[in-house]
Order: C-alpha cells, then sequence, then structure tokens
C-alpha cells in the first residue's frame, strides 16, 4: 500500500519541472488580474446621444399612431354618414315600393329598386341575366330566389312580358305533340321520371338523364325547372331547349323536418355542414323553431340561403 501510495505520488524532474511552470503562470494571471484595472483607465461611455434619438423615436411613433387614430376616426366618420345616405333611400323604397307595368327582362336597377327591391336581390337577378337567363312567364320571376312569396305576390300583376303568350303556345303545341305517337318529343314529370323516361326528351342523353336523378335524389327534389342549370354542364342554352318538355309536380318534394331531424338528417347541397350543426345546436339550446325563418338566427343561413333551402323544409 505504501509502496502504492509513493509511486503514485512520486514525479521525476521533468514532471517538477511542469508543474512548476504551470504554477507560476497560474500565479502570474491571478496576479495580473488583481492589478489591471490600477493601470487601465476605464472608458466612459456617453449615452446621451442614444437618449436623444430614443426621444425622437417615441415622439415619431407617437406621432403615426395619432396619424392613423384621425385617419380612422374620419373613415370611420365618413362611412356612417355613407350608411344614413344610402340607408334611408332603401328603406324608403322597401316600405314604400311603387307599383307600375313592367317587363323584367333587362329591367333597369333603378327601376328594380322602385319596385322595393334591395341592391343584394338585383344583383342576383342581373347575375342570372348575364349569364343568358331570361324571363319568359310571370312564373320565371316566382322562381328566383332572391324574391319571397309576398314580395312576389305584390309584383305578379304589374309584370307584363311580350312573348309570355308564344311560348305558352310553343309550350302547348309541345304537349299536344306529346299525344301524337308520331312524334318523337315528349312531357316528361322531373321528379318522378327514370333514366329511360328522361332520355326522351330532345336534348337529354343518358349522361344528363344519370346527372339529373342524382341531382334530384341529393336535393329531395326539384322546386324550379330553373335548379337544372346548377348541375355540372348543364348550362342556359341546354336549359333552353329541354325546358318546354318538363313539368313539375312538387309535392312530390321530400321534406326536412327541422324539429326533429339530426345535423346529419339536414345534408343537402344548399346546407354547409357547420350550418347544418347550427341549425340542430341552435333548437337544442332554444327548443323548438316556431317559424321557418328562425334558422337564420344561427347567422349561418344567410338570406339567399335561406331563399334557396326553405321549399325543402318544414315544421312539425
Amino acid at each position: 500500500m505504501k509502496q502504492f501510495i509513493r509511486d503514485y505520488l512520486t514525479f521525476n524532474k521533468r514532471e517538477r519541472n511542469g508543474l512548476f511552470v504551470l504554477l507560476s503562470i497560474i500565479t502570474l494571471l491571478i496576479i495580473y488580474l488583481n492589478i489591471s484595472d490600477k493601470f487601465v483607465e476605464p472608458v466612459k461611455v456617453d449615452f446621451t446621444k442614444f437618449e436623444k434619438e430614443i426621444e425622437q423615436f417615441n415622439a415619431s411613433v407617437k406621432l403615426i399612431n395619432d396619424s392613423l387614430k384621425n385617419e380612422s376616426q374620419n373613415k370611420y366618420t365618413h362611412l356612417n354618414e355613407e350608411s344614413r345616405e344610402t340607408k334611408t333611400p332603401d328603406n324608403t323604397l322597401n316600405k314604400q315600393p311603387e307599383h307600375f307595368n313592367f317587363n323584367p327582362n333587362n329591367l333597369s336597377n333603378t327601376d328594380w329598386q322602385r319596385l322595393g327591391l334591395a341592391e343584394k336581390q338585383i344583383q342576383t337577378i342581373k347575375n342570372y341575366e348575364s349569364k343568358g337567363g331570361k324571363f319568359r312567364y310571370k312564373e320565371d320571376v316566382k322562381k328566383m330566389y332572391c324574391i319571397s312569396e309576398k314580395q312576389y305576390l305584390s309584383l305578379e300583376p304589374y309584370i307584363q312580358i311580350p312573348i309570355a303568350k308564344k311560348i305558352f303556345k310553343e309550350f302547348e303545341t309541345a304537349k299536344s305533340a306529346n299525344k301524337n305517337p308520331k312524334t318523337s318529343f315528349t312531357i316528361v314529370e322531373l321528379n318522378s321520371a327514370d333514366s329511360t323516361q328522361l332520355t326522351h326528351i330532345k336534348g337529354i342523353g343518358s349522361f344528363y338523364a344519370k346527372t339529373i336523378i342524382k341531382y334530384r335524389n341529393s336535393l329531395g327534389g326539384f322546386v324550379a325547372k330553373v335548379q337544372l342549370m346548377e348541375m355540372w354542364k348543364f348550362d342556359f342554352d341546354k336549359f333552353e331547349e329541354v325546358e318546354k318538355y318538363i313539368i313539375l309536380d312538387v309535392s312530390q318534394v321530400k321534406k326536412i323536418n327541422i324539429n326533429t331531424c339530426t345535423a346529419a338528417e339536414l345534408k343537402h347541397p344548399y346546407i354547409s355542414w357547420n350550418a347544418a350543426n347550427g341549425i340542430f345546436n341552435y333548437r337544442t339550446n332554444h327548443g323548438k323553431y316556431k317559424t321557418l325563418e328562425e334558422i337564420k338566427k344561427t347567422d349561418l343561413v344567410d338570406d339567399e340561403t335561406y331563399r334557396k333551402i326553405a321549399p325543402y323544409l318544414i315544421l312539425e
């Protein structure tokens, strides 16, 4: 044991020299660190200029914020004034619509406003016309989702469409031709026809027949002929070609009871998943719906969506 300790703590000459040099360096470093401050003068930093720059920067930021705040207030005031200016005429038009004979085809925005329609309703009509849509007879106006039943009833006596009688005659001619076994034309009820019956319509092949049935099933039935144009590749030209050879039995439309259905049962092309959940959750939290229009209280069903989906909903 003593021999082990002696061997472990014994240094040869070279090791002793190295240890001496290391201790000397450490000693010199300690001495230098203790006395170096006495020989080097500390550098004083002047922060005055920096502080002035900070003050100038803060002043600039405050000036910009004040400017933005004033601009925002002026803009808000301007918008409020604009809103008050535009709101009064619109309300006046809606409350006191004018009654005069009119042709809804290419009617000016001003005249639609005189009849009591809001800008959003007018824009919907203009979009329909821009896609080639036309009003051939009075009932076509009723089919516009942007126009309520009540509003249509007030407009109906004043609608004057010069070509309505011609279209009616064409329809009657096609209907009479359906009774003639030699003709290739036929009149088909859209909500009950199978694919074979649909292909009997001039302009409808197997592709369109399958597309119509698929979309009819997703809707629960058609409530207006113009819904055909919501299908892929079914443009206005195609609609114009087949429209007079189809009729609708809206009694066959499947309706959804919003007081008993689940969110999943509200699945419909016109209702998003979020809106379906909103309708279901609102009923859960507030009780059964008393009127269909209450679904708009969910804030997920706007006026346009409501007009499109209302014919498919019931209260029981």
